[in-house]
């Protein structure tokens, strides 16, 4: 059996006096869709920076892989696609420059791309649809089709582990189509998702496993179980029907 792609034990995490996390426990196997529902301040880009390991835990541990998140960064395993709010639109770089930075653990020491590099480059942009727009500016585009790019991104970095933060929020129907019919293709390759969306209606056909949380986790299982009612109810404070 493959080791987990991420693995989270006793997570918490706290800013100041805030308890951002409470003693979570995740563990995600390759090759699945896992869906991370919660309001927000709910601790979901939280977790997210946490795996990343660019925040401290109060306590408890986060492996990748086997290993350090740093290691797996380091290896470029792991691809990260933040809330659109946190990029900047209007950093001087091209399409094609933004995902070739992908590339960028994968170059040798000139680090100076090789006719390899531009190849996945190439080949990531035709299969987001967007060959055409490589020249454009990143802010030019777009929302639909910058989050197209940070898939293509994931893609040329021929990453094993993708987290998405809100990646549907600001997106056209048509790209939403073209990024979830990609997110399949690359879990089918045995990749792991971690996508937190606000979208319930789009998680059964979406996602293969569905988390819930409050702070910590309240649920892990299968997505019609995670849309009931009564788990609704605890995760968002609705009415149970």
């Amino acid at each position: 059996m493959s080791d987990p792609v991420i693995e989270v034990r006793d997570l918490s995490v706290r800013y100041g006096q805030v308890q951002a996390l409470d003693e979570v426990d995740v563990v995600l196997e390759p090759g699945r869709i896992t869906g991370l529902l919660g309001m927000n301040g709910s601790g979901k880009s939280t977790l997210y920076k946490a795996i990343m390991g660019t925040v401290r835990p109060a306590a408890g541990s986060v492996t990748l892989f086997s290993g350090t998140p740093a290691a797996a960064r380091g290896k470029g395993l792991v691809a990260y696609m933040p809330q659109s709010e946190s990029i900047d639109w209007d950093f001087p770089l091209s399409v094609h420059e933004v995902v070739m930075t992908g590339r960028y653990g994968k170059l040798g020491p000139s680090r100076r791309p090789r006719a390899i590099d531009k190849a996945a480059v190439t080949d990531a942009l035709a299969r987001v649809g967007l060959t055409e727009l490589a020249g454009r500016q990143i802010g030019e585009l777009s929302g639909g089709q910058r989050k197209r790019v940070f898939v293509a991104r994931a893609i040329a970095q021929e990453a094993r582990l993708l987290l998405l933060d809100e990646p549907f929020a600001g997106v056209d129907k048509a790209s939403e189509r073209r990024i979830i019919t990609l997110l399949r293709e690359l879990r089918d390759t045995g990749c792991g998702i971690l996508i937190s969306t606000h979208d319930l209606a789009g998680v059964p056909e979406l996602c293969d496993e569905v988390i819930l949380l409050k702070n910590r986790v309240l649920f892990h299982g299968h997505p019609d179980v995670a849309l009931s009612p009564e788990n609704l109810a605890r995760v968002f404070g609705l009415e149970a029907a």
